[in-house]
Parts: C-alpha cells; structure tokens; sequence
C-alpha cells in the first residue's frame, strides 16, 4: 500500500512533516549540545509505527541501521554507536560521490528493560540535551536515533520519552479502515453487512492484518466467503497496557465469556493489583457508611483468591489461574458498577491519567539489582569487590571528623567524576551495603 495515500487517511501526514522538520535541523545543527538527538514514536501493535519509520527515512534518502529485540542492546552497544565509533555518514555511498546519511531505528524499545540491563540509561545519556557541566562531558551520537514503542507507562520509558521528541500514531478507525477496504478491494461492496463487520472485529485497527486481507482477495479471491472468514479469522487477545485494561474495566463491565479476549494471560495478576489500587479512589467518593462494608465485601474476594494462587503456585495446578483473574477483577468489576448504579458521576470524573500504577520490586529484585551495581562499581574501579568494600570503608574513616557531612560526598564526587560514579551510588555504597559488612 501507498504510504503517502495511508498517512493522509490516518491523519498523520502533520506528524510526518515535524518529523522531518526535526531531522533537518539535526542536519544542521548536529554539534549544538542542547540538541535532542532522539524521537520516540508509540501506538498500538501493528497501527503501522515501524513502516512509517522506515518509509519516511526512505523519502529523505537516509540509510538506516535497525536493532530490534532480536539484538543485544545493552550498555555496551550504545558505547559503539556515539560519534566516536559510527560515522554518520554511508561510506560506500561516499565512494560513488554520493551522500547518504544514516539513521538508527530502535524497534520494541519496550523489550530494552527486561533483559538488556543498563541499555536504557545509556540511550538516554546518549540522546539527552547537555545542559551542565558533567553532562557536556558525556558522549553524543551523530546519527538520529528513533525509538519505536507500544506502550508509555514504564518509568524508564517515560524518562526516555522525556530526551526524545515524542509523537504518538493512533490506531486507525473502523471508518478509516473502511476507507481503506473500500479502496483495495473493489468487491467489498458486494460483501454482505454481517461479513463486512466479520472483517472489521478481525482486523480491529491493525493495519498487518489488513495487509494480508488485501491479498488474501489478490491472490486467492474464492477464499473470501462468509464461512471461510469466519473459520480462518480469530480475534486476536487485547495488547493494551495494564493501566489502560484498568480503565476501561472501571468505565463498564465486561462478561466472562470476553476474559481471555479483554486482556493477555501475563497481564492477569497486574491487572488485578492495578483494579484493587485503584478502587479506592472511586470509593473515596461514596458515603463512609457505604464505602467501608462494599470494601470489605471486594477484600474477601481478594484474599480468597489469592489463597487459592497460593496453592495454585505450591502444586502447579495452572488450570485455576484463570478462575483466581475471574473472581479478583472480573467479579469483583461486575460488583462495582452494580454498586455505583446510581452515582455514573463517579466513573466519569476519572480518566486514563488518573489511575495509579505502583511498581513493587520483590526480595530478588532488589537483591539482583543490588549485585549489578557492585559489579558493575567494580568493573569501572578495576578492582574485587572486597578491596571495593575496603577503599570505602578507609574514606569513611578519613572523613568521619569531618566537620561538614557534605565534605565526604563533595570530595568523592570530584575524584570519581572521570568514571561516571555519581554521590547518590556513593551513598548508596556506604548506607545500605557498609553497614552490614564492617
């Protein structure tokens, strides 16, 4: 499909022309330390984020070097593609006297948090403006990187949203992708009503599946029946984040028979935290007298189903995860609207924005991060962990007479400022860990 003709149908022809503006001006002032080095672009999958990229790079004649979550990207990867080690130029372009710039797309930049530690930080060190004194001395990129992501609500992703230039696609309308079917297939008028809406629930605004409908018709048109579409096309499970799942079940009920359509499997469990968080603050409106006994009728259900995920975890009995989603979200959710009958005010005054998400880190968690950071405090130091404990512990010392607490971290921080050790991993180190060795 024509991608000039699909960003004028989807309204994104604005978002493309800033794009282009900011590219531009990357051209020309490359070298300007208050310059934001990278875009960030998010929608839901398959609304078309990554064909966009790559064709409006193409119209401005950009080579493209692309990473996604097949690839490694942690922190030593972004140490290889600063302005020290990537040209930001083609050089096999160079030799036919040509100049073809070159850009790097980071595809699923959601993934970077799971597994590549550190990989996130580094990005955004490398993108950020440089406004004070230690951040001009960082490394930049001289080529553009665009970030490409489905969902804004990690904290790490909302920190790299904030050294980026942002845009969101939205998901194209069933008016618009009909449009579009209206266009491509010439027989779609001839389709029956209830076919036509059999395609529409299939493709739900995701332009792949539009892709492959269109030449489904090109390349074997007598496949497009009534019972073939209903046989070969599946609804597929809701990709939306947790928060915007947690909305949209406090906006209105949903059956039990849409449980496995409305939300992933992996989002059960946070779903279920975010609907309890958040239940509050619909709550808080109503009437004490009122509020208390509903709240305690909610908790026993949450407490019954957590004791059945107990049991469920100590004999891998998988089968019963489901039922624990249906009772602490789905049943509890039913209770709720039937509750609030008649206050449709209190749902209304609350939008996407408002609902809280809390991330807790467990015992591990903390203990993992907690090990990443001594190894990698000792790996910049180029010494063992004991003599890492050691060399603390004998500053402390030296500046325990000190007669102002801000001397130690002052001094440490001009000695370390060469090895991107900042006072807060030095306090970190002599508050939480030293205590409990010496």
């Amino acid at each position: 499909m024509d991608h000039v003709y699909l960003n004028e149908t989807f309204h994104r022809t604005q978002t493309e022309t800033q794009i282009k503006h900011i590219l531009r001006n990357f051209e020309e002032n490359q070298h300007s330390p208050n310059l934001k080095r990278g875009i960030y672009i998010y929608g839901t999958p398959g609304c078309g984020k990554t064909s966009f990229v790559h064709n409006l790079l193409k119209s401005l004649d950009y080579d493209v070097i692309s990473y996604n979550a097949g690839e490694v990207r942690n922190k030593s990867l972004f140490q290889t593609i600063d302005s020290n080690h990537t040209s930001n130029r083609n050089v096999l372009e160079l030799m036919k006297r040509k100049v073809k710039r070159i850009a790097i797309v980071m595809d699923e930049i959601d993934g970077m948090n799971n597994g590549d530690k550190g990989g996130i930080d580094a990005l955004i060190k490398l993108i950020r403006q440089k406004k004070t004194k230690k951040q001009k001395l960082e490394n930049t990129t001289s080529n553009p990187i665009i970030c490409i992501g489905n969902h804004e609500n990690d904290k790490k992703i909302r920190e790299l949203m904030k050294a980026c230039h942002t845009f969101e696609l939205e998901t194209p309308t069933n008016l618009q992708i009909t449009k579009v079917l209206h266009d491509y297939l010439p027989v779609y008028d001839k389709f029956d009503s209830e076919l036509q809406m059999e395609m529409l629930q299939y493709i739900q605004g995701d332009l792949r599946k539009l892709t492959f409908l269109c030449n489904l018709w090109k390349n074997n048109p007598e496949l497009m029946t009534m019972q073939n579409i209903k046989n070969i096309f599946h609804v597929k499970m809701s990709n939306e984040d947790a928060k915007k799942i947690t909305w949209k079940l406090f906006q209105s009920p949903v059956t039990l028979e849409k449980h496995n359509i409305f939300m992933n499997e992996t989002d059960r469990t946070t779903v279920a935290l975010l609907w309890h968080e958040n239940v509050i603050l619909f709550l808080s409106k109503m009437p004490t007298e009122e509020a208390l006994p509903f709240y305690g009728i909610l908790l026993s259900h949450m407490c019954f189903a957590d004791y059945i995920g107990r049991i469920t975890f100590q004999s891998q009995i998988w089968q019963f995860n489901e039922m624990t989603s249906l009772i602490k979200t789905f049943y509890n959710n039913n209770l709720f609207h039937e509750k609030i009958k008649k206050r449709p005010n209190i749902k209304q005054s609350f939008t996407k924005e408002n609902i809280d998400f809390t991330k807790v880190l467990t015992k591990y968690s903390t203990e993992y991060n907690n090990y990443l950071f001594i190894q990698g405090l000792c790996q910049k130091m180029n010494l063992e962990k004991k003599d890492v404990f050691s060399f603390f512990q004998e500053l402390r010392i030296m500046y325990s007479n000190s007669k102002q607490n801000n001397d130690w971290y002052q001094s440490l921080e001009n000695m370390f400022e060469k090895d991107d050790i900042e006072p807060l991993d030095i306090k970190w180190l002599n508050v939480v860990f030293l205590k409990h060795i010496f």
